[in-house]
């Protein structure tokens, strides 16, 4: 199992620099939205340097994988798109009801 995982990761992270090399997002999230990484790469197309400067912000995660940090909740903190990390979710975003993707799961 942990295998497959660290598998995933790595491929995530090569995809991940094959998609989204360094540019900024497409489509910047709401004031005060939260939203998990992956959502946020995928739908709104933030990148890794984004996820890494706003968790590095945060003083409560420590340094993750670029693989884990698709899986940090993040909040929208201003107009303009900017993120800091939340939390680190380590059983990855879940969907509740009609919210998207903003929830770690338990």
């Amino acid at each position: 199992m942990m295998f497959q995982q660290t598998v995933f990761g790595l491929a995530a992270a090569a995809l991940m620099a094959l998609i989204h090399p360094t540019a900024a997002f497409t489509t910047a999230c709401e004031y005060q939205e939260y939203k998990c990484g992956q959502t946020l790469f995928t739908s709104d197309g933030y990148n890794i340097t984004e996820f890494e400067t706003a968790v590095n912000a945060t003083g409560t995660i420590p340094p993750l994988a670029d693989s884990q940090l698709l899986n940090v909740l993040y909040r929208c903190i201003d107009v303009e798109g900017g993120l800091v990390g939340n939390s680190y979710c380590i059983s990855g975003c879940i969907t509740m009801g009609d919210l998207e993707n903003d929830q770690c799961a338990m």
